[in-house]
């Protein structure tokens, strides 16, 4: 099984890389700076910017068939929903939902004239549940998790299975190292996010565990139906599970709790 992995050069997709090679598969490993992937047991590395139509092409081109497409690269931005630039929010857009949507424009009528794939979609909690001075990151993946379902519906027949990832909390050091744009408004509300990172760190899970259960779910999507979400990591599930069993009044009660 050949499986293609975008943002591989570190975090999940690097750890995703190295989990899956330990499982038989062959996996295309890219980035959009290719040296990074460097040192990875990927049977290729591609240079890849997933905000460009002429990389995602040559990517298609070089990469030949694929059995499973992994779009992992994705962008957060800490901010207001007022305070959010909107060049900010089109960056972010770009990578986060329109990247994939360039990937499954290049690699899906391949995989459905040989009989079938699979999608799989890095999302995370925030694709369902939203948290304050995220709107604009959860926009994006409640955006990817629509199109992952409208996917699903349209190709599901035709062979094409798809799978999103929804991931908590993982100690990748992303969300402490993304862009703010800060509005003296929220100042309580920046400070609160400052140390529910301090409590959370502790309990991350690790990229490494990921990547497993990761791997895990692609391999059961792949006997599975045309369409499921997994949570991913230690926390996932809870949250999940209390955004769904809460109304809006009631979420935002839960939240106002959290600070």
């Amino acid at each position: 099984m050949r499986v293609l992995v975008t943002g591989a050069s570190r975090g999940i997709g690097r750890a995703l890389v190295a989990e899956l090679a330990t499982r038989g598969m062959e996996i295309v490993a890219t980035a959009r700076t290719v040296t990074d992937l460097d040192g990875l047991p990927s049977v290729a590395n591609l240079p890849l910017d997933v905000t460009s139509d002429a990389s995602v092409a040559a990517a298609a081109e070089a990469a030949g068939p694929i059995d499973v497409l992994v779009n992992n690269a994705a962008l957060s931005i800490a901010a207001p929903v007022e305070a959010t630039p909107a060049g900010a929010a089109l960056g972010m857009f770009d990578t986060n939902v329109l990247g994939p949507l360039r990937m499954i424009n290049a690699f899906v009528p391949d995989m459905r004239a040989r009989g079938g794939g699979l999608v799989v979609n890095l999302s995370s909690v925030a694709g369902r549940a939203v948290f304050p001075l995220n709107g604009v990151h959860a926009a994006s993946k409640h955006a990817l998790e629509a199109m992952s379902e409208g996917l699903a519906l349209e190709a599901g027949p035709l062979g094409i299975r798809v799978l999103v990832c929804q991931l908590g909390s993982v100690a990748t050091g992303m969300y402490q190292q993304q862009p703010t744009f800060t509005d003296p408004a929220y100042a309580d509300l920046f400070r609160a996010q400052e140390e529910g990172f301090a409590q959370a760190a502790a309990h991350q899970a690790k990229p490494e565990a990921v990547a497993a259960q990761i791997a895990d779910a692609i391999e059961a999507a792949r006997q599975g139906p045309p369409f499921s979400r997994v949570p991913i990591g230690q926390d996932a599930a809870w949250l999940l599970a209390e955004r769904a069993r809460l109304d809006d009044a009631g979420w935002a009660d839960r939240i106002q709790g959290m600070r």
